[in-house]
């Protein structure tokens, strides 16, 4: 692709990170906000995750790539990309690690990278459509 072509999607995929980041920082806040006051760490851990899964799933609804309507269609498609994105970084990661030998740590960052880089354009073209 030439720079021309990418140039139009520039400032949505800065959104789409920073969406992203966002809904890390929920649920990792919400995580270290519910272990201060008492929550055992295994609820605290799912209430989070929830929480970082909804803020992404309605800032990439809204604020990224701006879809109205459809709620129900967009939640399941989501729910779908997200599972298949789970399958595809696990192989990666099995992959990384036992054919490549890379760290557990590094090969976890490198199919992360991977995924985000590939949703960019997963959600545009089958999720909020």
């Amino acid at each position: 692709m030439t720079w021309h072509r990418l140039r139009p999607h520039v400032h949505q995929f800065a959104c789409y990170l920073g969406s992203g980041a966002a809904a890390v920082l929920l649920d990792f806040g919400s995580y270290f906000l519910l272990l201060r006051l008492g929550v055992w760490y295994v609820t605290g851990n799912i209430v989070s995750n929830a929480l970082g899964f909804f803020g992404a799933f309605l800032c990439h609804k809204y604020l990224v790539f701006r879809s109205h309507g459809k709620m129900v269609d967009h939640f399941l498609r989501y729910c779908i990309l997200t599972f298949f994105n789970l399958l595809v970084q696990t192989l990666l990661l099995v992959f990384l690690v036992e054919s490549l030998s890379l760290d557990a740590g590094a090969a976890k960052i490198i199919s992360f990278a991977v995924s985000v880089l590939g949703n960019f354009f997963l959600y545009r073209s089958f999720v909020y459509v």
